[in-house]
């Protein structure tokens, strides 16, 4: 992992409310890309990743995003990777969670990106769960939901003196 930035990681909850993440973390990616930062997406299993993998190929023809799977021949080299755990294999600054599990590895990380799709009371349980130990960690936390105007809203954020610029879709 590849630190950028001095100082606490920063993790970021978007809670989504149209649809499945991949259209929103499509966006994400755009903008982290943009920036030359490198990711590294942590799926939920096998299967999932190579869902992804599939989702960020065909998505849209006119907004490739190089990205590989953490087990390519040429991961290190992919600005976007895809795993089931986190690695330290392309020099990524941003992990980005598909899988709704807290990561005890947060630290190697200048921010994280965790989504919260699983609104169901048990869902919501394990999503303030994972926030609480990522505060506690002192982590720099913040937690924004996802609206149909601009895309997404801040809706918290500890400390409350941060100021950080949020990609929006």
């Amino acid at each position: 992992m590849a630190r950028q930035q001095p100082g606490d990681t920063v993790v970021r909850f978007y809670q989504l409310q149209q649809g499945p993440m991949e259209k929103p973390l499509v966006g994400l990616l755009g903008r982290i890309y943009g920036k030359d930062l490198k990711v590294c997406l942590v799926a939920a299993s096998p299967q999932h990743a190579a869902h992804l993998d599939e989702f960020l190929w065909i998505h849209s023809v006119d907004s490739f995003l190089p990205h590989g799977p953490c087990t390519g021949p040429n991961a290190s080299m992919h600005p976007i990777i895809i795993c089931t755990e986190p690695k330290d294999i392309n020099g990524a600054s941003i992990l980005v969670l598909a899988h709704g599990l807290f990561v005890e590895t947060f630290a190697d990380y200048d921010m994280i990106l965790d989504f919260v799709s699983d609104q169901t009371p048990e869902g919501m349980q394990m999503t303030r769960e994972r926030y609480r130990r990522y505060r506690e960690a002192g982590c720099r936390m913040e937690y924004w939901v996802q609206t149909r105007e601009s895309g997404w809203q801040l809706k918290s954020k500890e400390p409350k003196e941060q100021t950080i610029q949020a990609p929006s879709t």
